[in-house]
């Protein structure tokens, strides 16, 4: 908390009675006879929830006495690239993949040229003239 704020009356008087759980999280109702249920909204929002907790410091009251729920560490921000086109998504695989066959190219020289004096062979007669 950064700086002293004023309350109103009305909202400190809030602070006098406890809150439940029901009052602080969002509750799930199930209907047996329809097989659905759905959530129930928090009866006090984050932000009054937020505001409350900072009334009870500024007032020097431990928030979980009223029942205010602890405060949640922020989650990390997710990192996720761009998209980007999909030449340059491919780029990284495809530069692998040129450079193993660069590799593999004298042994690919190798079998072409042996493949190619085979076939002038065939084609060769075996007549002398």
């Amino acid at each position: 908390m950064s700086t002293h704020r004023l309350f109103s009356q009305k909202f400190l008087n809030r602070l006098a009675k406890p809150l439940t759980k029901g009052d602080v999280t969002p509750t799930f109702v199930h209907n047996e006879s329809k097989q659905k249920g759905f959530w129930r909204p928090a009866q006090v929002s984050r932000r009054v929830q937020n505001d409350m907790r900072k009334a009870c410091i500024q007032y020097n009251v431990d928030p979980a006495v009223i029942g205010l729920p602890p405060v949640t560490a922020a989650k990390p921000l997710r990192y996720k690239p761009n998209k980007l086109e999909k030449h340059e998504r491919m780029r990284a695989e495809r530069q692998a993949n040129i450079q193993k066959n660069l590799e593999k190219m004298p042994q690919t020289i190798q079998a072409w040229k042996e493949d190619k004096m085979k076939e002038l062979a065939k084609q060769k007669t075996s007549m002398p003239f």
